[in-house]
């Protein structure tokens, strides 16, 4: 499906204050932005204008306007267009940690965001009086990001609360037209339980591995942890984030000594060690694989200190 090695992007980045934080909604209308990339937050996007396709894993839908798209950390994705018609999108971005977190305003969103499985689709296309609707949730919240005050940002992160919940109803109201037109067969009957379901349990086990990525973890712990088998926790990442769990776990691990090579002089071998490979020849045999060169040669080119 993806023919280029992911870019990384490991923290929400507001472009707007040119600053790292744990909440953003940006407006984009560049097209480096629609490489393929994956990251360890959760995105949502709204297009206004313009046409294109959105490929999220092994998913592939139409981009229009009123389309609504939901990217779970980790899952690799990219857009594509027309020149002719370029795509003109508000882009959010919610930190992990923000949805799992009950102090933060986001936490009954996480609820409702990690719960769902395969069936509920990660988009949705508002039209007619709906659209109308959208349109202005997101253009209340532009106008809130400009005022840049205390209370603005509070209210700002109240609108996106709704702006999701809406999101949320939608596709999920769409989802029960669909199960209704089924002539003669139930929700349980069209979706037997042997169909893998993702649930806030499932999604924690990304989550797992994104703060524990330095600690000796394999698919043994991970099976005593959420008491699963280990093959059926090896198909739960690639539905998931679209790869298996060593590639995963390997993945995040080498993106973390990425950011320790370019931002401080930490010797590789500490790095190797402090990220949670237990050998340095491990350590550089997967690096030149995922980066294409050595360690070494990366901190030379894009080392910061």
């Amino acid at each position: 499906m993806f023919e280029k090695e992911p870019i990384y992007i490991e923290e929400v980045f507001d472009y707007v204050t040119h600053s790292a934080r744990k909440f953003v909604l940006n407006f984009w209308e560049d097209p480096r932005y629609f490489k393929v990339h994956r990251h360890n937050f959760v995105e949502f996007m709204y297009v206004l204008k313009g046409e294109g396709f959105e490929t999220v894993n092994s998913l592939r839908y139409n981009l229009k306007p009123g389309t609504f798209s939901l990217v779970m950390p980790y899952q690799i994705h990219k857009i594509d267009y027309s020149e002719e018609n370029p795509l003109s999108i508000f882009v959010g971005a919610i930190a992990f940690e923000e949805l799992l977190s009950p102090n933060s305003i986001f936490y009954k969103i996480g609820e409702l965001l990690l719960s769902y499985d395969e069936k509920v689709l990660p988009y949705y296309y508002f039209e007619g009086e709906e659209k109308q609707k959208m349109d202005y949730l997101f253009k209340e919240a532009w106008q809130l990001i400009k005022q840049n005050d205390v209370w603005s940002e509070i209210i700002l992160r109240a609108k996106v609360v709704e702006i999701i919940a809406c999101f949320d109803k939608s596709r999920n109201k769409n989802l029960q037209k669909t199960c209704e037109k089924s002539a003669g067969s139930s929700l349980a009957e069209k979706y037997p339980k042997e169909s893998v379901s993702l649930s806030v349990d499932y999604w924690q086990l990304v989550y797992f591995v994104h703060k524990n990525y330095n600690q000796n973890i394999d698919l043994k712990v991970l099976s005593k942890e959420f008491h699963l088998s280990p093959s059926y926790i090896s198909q739960l990442f690639k539905k998931l984030v679209g790869c298996n769990f060593h590639t995963f776990l390997n993945e995040v691990r080498i993106q973390h000594a990425c950011s320790l090579l370019v931002s401080t002089d930490k010797p590789v071998t500490d790095i190797a060690l402090e990220v949670g490979f237990d050998s340095y020849s491990t350590f550089a045999r997967v690096f030149h694989k995922q980066k294409g060169m050595s360690a070494l040669e990366f901190r030379k080119r894009y080392a910061m200190v």
